[in-house]
């Protein structure tokens, strides 16, 4: 079962890779859009936040055998839960 485990969890992993590309590459083009000059304090935190999320992110811009394994153990925890899903489908 650890095999199919961590074969789930790497899929799992470029996965989320190609969906938080994509909503960075949303992101950044839709705040290309506003001047942040002219956006209130409330507004300038969000766009900071945004930002702090995307680049938090970057580390984790790696193959699945880089990853530490604390980020490893993330993606096997979806990785169990699809092998449970499919285990008890199968049943």
């Amino acid at each position: 079962m650890s095999d199919v485990i961590e074969k789930l969890a790497e899929a799992e992993h470029i996965q989320w890779q190609q969906w938080a590309k994509s909503v960075s590459e949303d992101i950044e083009g839709l705040l290309e859009l506003v001047n942040i000059e002219e956006l209130n304090p409330t507004q300038k935190r969000f766009v900071d936040r945004v930002f702090n999320r995307i680049d938090n992110w970057s580390h984790l811009m790696v193959d699945y055998a880089d990853l530490s394994e604390e980020e490893k153990e993330k993606d096997r925890a979806y990785a169990r839960v699809v092998y449970e899903i499919c285990k008890n489908e199968l049943e």
